[in-house]
Order: structure tokens, then C-alpha cells, then sequence
């Protein structure tokens, strides 16, 4: 399946998931309007619950027993018994119902929250398909091929578009300088000189594509007036530069920031020369110097950005930083908020290699990197998400760059249920992380036996799946 064909799959498939989110959102807005309503009128309350009863069983299916009562004694006009008061009463202390309850702005605010999302992936915007490829179950080399159409789209800007006008106006120049010369043929390209230079391209095509993709949340969601003014920027910049007379401060930007504005235009510019190119290589109609220019051109920006990508990482403090400290997230029983039991033999031997690149000081985090963080205003604490191939580990960097482990699971599951830990268990994390801090002997003792414990039951024997 090709790779546009495969993304317009999986946008259904989320929008499909995205809507039945929101109607079951929508079934919890409207039982709590139900049961929420005044009971002065103890008539039109319980007529309204026995109208909506299928309602509030699609949530509450425990609650047939109290509902079958209310309606009896309703259908016998003698609602004022204490069989209905009893059963009104259970209906309304249900822990679930309560929990319902006490969760409507939740709820309200998931409701647009989703909404939001579902438009955005109706809208086809850059920001939703790039956030919702990353996180798509599916292969890393599927993510970097849609990846890179949606890359090529968004970056169809002023810059490629005045590239494209002096072409087309040099081209028209030529057009009409041929028709003078009527006699004159046009020069076929030569074969082998065009064979070369495709060659060439196709040398320094994967390294391209290497640091385009890391640095690509730079302008990953961003809109056009964010790059417009990046572009502004790199061109004032690079005026003040010529004139001997740089001042950053002067433009109220840091050295860092200036260093990211540069990587950003740089990276914009790859993308667009590096679409051009392979449009051209394609075109009969093209001409040696035209190809060789815009080779030229991708390859000078590759070389700045390869030495800006120096510098940047060298700079990079959590490069520097290692840990061989891990710690999990455990419940008063000692037990962790992930069932290892449930993966295959080959996840559990991923969830190890990923404990045990933290124990190493490997982070796959990179700084700035959206898609490797949750993104949640909700949350307390940042979260990142490190990956092997489909299994995932979220975690916490705790004081001097130690690591609290909160969940495995798989690549379309992480994010949700760590921000469902985030929200559930911030008491937990906040206490967790303060032992940590301290030392605590009797934690310590705790980790160090569960570790052991993880390290046996990540150890699988054989070949068959769990």
C-alpha cells in the first residue's frame, strides 16, 4: 500500500475512534443531566430517569435492579413507598455513578476536547496528522515515508514558489528567445552526465533525510507565520552578520534561539530544494545546470546544517547527562501499574532492552523532540515515552537524571495510559519521586525487590506467546 494510501487509511480509522469516544462522552453528559435534575418534583424526576433508562444502562448496567423497582411501583402509581426511596437512593450512592457525577466539567471538556481533534483530522491539518502518525500503530519506515509527503506539503511556501517563478521565468526568457532562432533544435540531456548526478544525489539522499527528521519538530505544527517570521529572522540575522555588527539582543533572542532559527530555515530549505530536485530528475524537459543547481544548493545546505547539528549537540546538556539509577512506580502492594504478563515473549524482551538502555544512560529523548513528551496541560510532572520498535516505556527524570519507570504498552496504548497514571496516581508519582530524592532505606529496599522480580519475569523461556 502506498504510503498516502496507507495515512488516508488510518485517518479514518481514527476519526472512526475519535467519534465513538465522543458519543460515549456524550451518553455520561447526559446521564449526569438526568440524575443531577431537582427531585422537588419527585413525579417528572422519576419520569424522566424511567424515559431515559436505556441511557443510563449503557453505562450503568448495575443499576437494573433499582430501575425495575422505581418502574413497578411507578406503573402502580405509588411512587411515594419506601421501596422507591431505597431503590433512588442505591441508584444514587453507586460508586460509578457518584464517580459520573463528580466528573461532568471532565467530561464537558473531554467532549470538546475530541471534538477539536475530530475537525483537525477533517481539516487534514499539519499539526494533527504528524501527532497522529507518530503515534499510529504501525512501522517506523511507514511513519518516516508519510512523514516526509506531509513534510513536503506544508513547506510548499513563498520560498519555493519565487524559486519556481524564476525558473519558469527564465524558462519563458528561453522560449522566446528560441522562437527567433527557429532553425536551432533543443539539446537532448545528455544520458550519463544526467545518471551521474542522480547518483551523487542519491549518496547523500539518506543522510539528508537523517537530519531533516531530527530536527523535524522544529517545524513540525507550525504555522506559516511562525516560519514566516524564522525565515525574517535568519535574513536580519544574516544582514547584521554581514555588516560586522551582530547583535542578538537587539533582536531579543538568545544565542540558542538563534541557533534554532538558523536549523529551522536551513531544514524548511532542504525540504523544499531536496522536492524540487526529485520533481526535476523526472522532468524530460529539464536541463543539466538546472538539476546540477539544485543539487548544488541542497548540498550546500546539508553541509551548514551538518555543522550547526555540531554544535547543537555538543551543547545538548541531556547528552551529557547519564544514569545507571532505575526505579518503578509501585502501589501500596508493591506491584506496578503494567501486567507483564500480557505481552509476548518478544515484548517482554523489548520492555527489558528498553530498562536496560536507561541503565546504560541512553535516552532517546532529544531536546525539543514533541513526540517523545506528552503533551498534556493536565499533567504535573513531564512525562517522556522512549520506544523499540512497538513497545514503549513512559517515564520521569527524576533529581540528577534518574529514572522512575510508570508503564509499558504497546505504541497506540502508551500515551493514554500514562496520562490515565498521570492524572490517577499524582499523589503516588509526587511521593515516589520524593523517596528517590531522599534515599529512603525502606524504598529502596522495595525497588532493589522488585527489579530482581521484573528481571525474572521479563526472562522468558521457550518460544510460545503468552
Amino acid at each position: 500500500m502506498e504510503p498516502k494510501e496507507k495515512y488516508e487509511q488510518l485517518i479514518e480509522e481514527q476519526s472512526q475512534k475519535l467519534k465513538r469516544e465522543l458519543d460515549n462522552y456524550r451518553v455520561m453528559i447526559k446521564s449526569t443531566e438526568i440524575l443531577s435534575m431537582s427531585k422537588n418534583d419527585l413525579r417528572k424526576y422519576i419520569s424522566n430517569i424511567l424515559e431515559n433508562q436505556k441511557v443510563l444502562l449503557l453505562l450503568f448496567p448495575q443499576l437494573t435492579s433499582s430501575l425495575q423497582i422505581i418502574k413497578f411501583f411507578w406503573e402502580n402509581n405509588a411512587i411515594e413507598i419506601e421501596q422507591v426511596t431505597i431503590a433512588l437512593n442505591n441508584l444514587l450512592t453507586d460508586e460509578t455513578v457518584k464517580d459520573c457525577l463528580a466528573n461532568k466539567e471532565k467530561y464537558q471538556l473531554q467532549v470538546k476536547k475530541l471534538e477539536l481533534e475530530i475537525k483537525e483530522l477533517d481539516e487534514k491539518s499539519l499539526t494533527a496528522k504528524a501527532s497522529f502518525i507518530l503515534k499510529a500503530n504501525i512501522t517506523d519506515e511507514e511513519k518516516i515515508s508519510i512523514l516526509k509527503e506531509l513534510a513536503y506539503e506544508s513547506c510548499k511556501n513563498a520560498t519555493i514558489k519565487e524559486k519556481q517563478k524564476n525558473i519558469d521565468e527564465q524558462k519563458k526568457e528561453l522560449k522566446e528567445i528560441e522562437t527567433l532562432f527557429p532553425e536551432e533544435t533543443t539539446v537532448k540531456v545528455n544520458q550519463e552526465e544526467l545518471n551521474k548526478l542522480k547518483e551523487e544525489y542519491l549518496k547523500i539522499k539518506d543522510s539528508i533525510e537523517n537530519i531533516i527528521s531530527k530536527y523535524y519538530y522544529l517545524i513540525n505544527g507550525k504555522d506559516e507565520k511562525y516560519i514566516n517570521y524564522n525565515r525574517e529572522m535568519a535574513r536580519t540575522i544574516k544582514a547584521q552578520e554581514s555588516q560586522n555588527n551582530l547583535n542578538l539582543s537587539t533582536l531579543g533572542i538568545d544565542e540558542f534561539q538563534y541557533k534554532d532559527i538558523s536549523m529551522t530555515v536551513l531544514i524548511l530549505d532542504m525540504l523544499e530544494t531536496k522536492q524540487e530536485l526529485e520533481l526535476q530528475l523526472n522532468n524530460p524537459n529539464i536541463t543539466l545546470e538546472d538539476i546540477s543547481d539544485y543539487l548544488n544548493m541542497l548540498k550546500e545546505d546539508y553541509d551548514k546544517a551538518l555543522s550547526l547539528d555540531a554544535i547543537l549537540t555538543k551543547e545538548n546538556p541531556d547528552e551529557e547527562k547519564t544514569t545507571n539509577e532505575i526505579y518503578f512506580l509501585l502501589d501500596e502492594s508493591n506491584s506496578p501499574l503494567f501486567d507483564i504478563d500480557k505481552f509476548s515473549k518478544e515484548e517482554k524482551k523489548r520492555s527489558l532492552s528498553l530498562v536496560e538502555k536507561f541503565e546504560k544512560g541512553v535516552h532517546d529523548h532529544e531536546k525539543g523532540k514533541k513526540h517523545t513528551k506528552l503533551q498534556s496541560r493536565r499533567n504535573l510532572f513531564d512525562i517522556y515515552v522512549n520506544k523499540s520498535s512497538n513497545m514503549c516505556v513512559s517515564y520521569i527524570r527524576a533529581k540528577d537524571n534518574k529514572v522512575l519507570i510508570l508503564t509499558f504498552a504497546h505504541l497506540n496504548d502508551i500515551y493514554d495510559d500514562s496520562n490515565s497514571i498521570a492524572q490517577n496516581y499524582s499523589s503516588l508519582i509526587e511521593n515516589t519521586l520524593k523517596n528517590i530524592e531522599n534515599n529512603n532505606n525502606f524504598f529502596l529496599e522495595q525497588q532493589q525487590e522488585f527489579t530482581e522480580q521484573f528481571k525474572v519475569m521479563v526472562a522468558v523461556k521457550g518460544d510460545e506467546h503468552k
